[in-house]
Formats: structure tokens, sequence, C-alpha cells
């Protein structure tokens, strides 16, 4: 029988290592960003507002496949050359966004627009996805 001596500081530690060892094992190297968005929904459609300053609307890609709906694109890097960065906010790479749809939606009738940096989606739900209201009957 062997018995090993630790502290609880050495424990954490080496628990410490491996969840970071399996993170690193588990997740793509590329970083993507991920971006901010709203979404609502009344009885007749979804509406994602999502916050996307600086990009034009050749910039961002909208995907809906399979009740999936991708938002993505790239931020470019706007570092002028012979400058030294000091601080550096502004997001550059790649950012995706997906939102997994539930409820019946009409892919062909998405609409989507960009102004001042806010990108609005508009998805129809179709008419078996909107909620219905039922009388009751007294007797």
């Amino acid at each position: 029988m062997t018995f090993y001596v630790t502290s609880p500081a050495t424990a954490i530690e080496a628990r410490r290592r491996m969840m970071r060892q399996l993170i690193d094992d588990s997740f793509d190297t590329e970083r993507v960003l991920t971006i901010p968005m709203d979404l609502m929904s009344n009885e007749n459609e979804y509406l994602i507002s999502a916050l996307l300053p600086g990009l034009s609307s050749e910039e961002v890609n909208i995907q809906f496949n399979n009740g999936t709906l991708t938002i993505d694109g790239e931020y470019q890097d706007n570092h002028k050359e012979g400058f030294g960065v000091h601080l550096s906010e502004l997001p550059i790479g790649r950012f995706s966004r997906s939102i997994e749809f539930n409820d019946p939606v009409e892919p062909e009738k998405i609409e989507a627009e960009m102004k001042n940096g806010i990108l609005t989606v508009r998805i129809p739900k179709t008419e078996e996805a909107k909620p219905k209201t039922i009388k009751v009957i007294s007797k």
C-alpha cells in the first residue's frame, strides 16, 4: 500500500493543470469571437438584433440550415504599420453566432438589414407555429 501526503494547495494545483490540459486538448486553437445580440419574438416572427460596428453588409454572412440560423464574418486587423500598439480592445478575427429554432419558421421569407452597425434579422413563423386562441363555450 502506498500513501501520498499532499497539501490542499498541491491537490488544487494538480486539478487546475488537469483541467487546463483538458481544455487545451478539447478546443480548436482558432479564436472565434462572439457577438452581442438580442432575440425577441411576437406571435408572427422572431427578431434578432446584433451589434456589428464597423462592418458593412457585404462583410456579414447569414445562413439558415436545418432550423439553425448562423451569423458569421471577420473583423480585419486595422493596426497601422509603423505604429506601436499600446492598447488594443477592438475586435480582430472571425466571429460566429448560431441560434437553433425549435418552432417551424419560413426560411424563404427571412429578411436582414444593416443600419448604423446593427444587423436586424426577421424570421417569420409558419402558421402552425403561431399561437391559437381557443374559445371556451359554457353550457
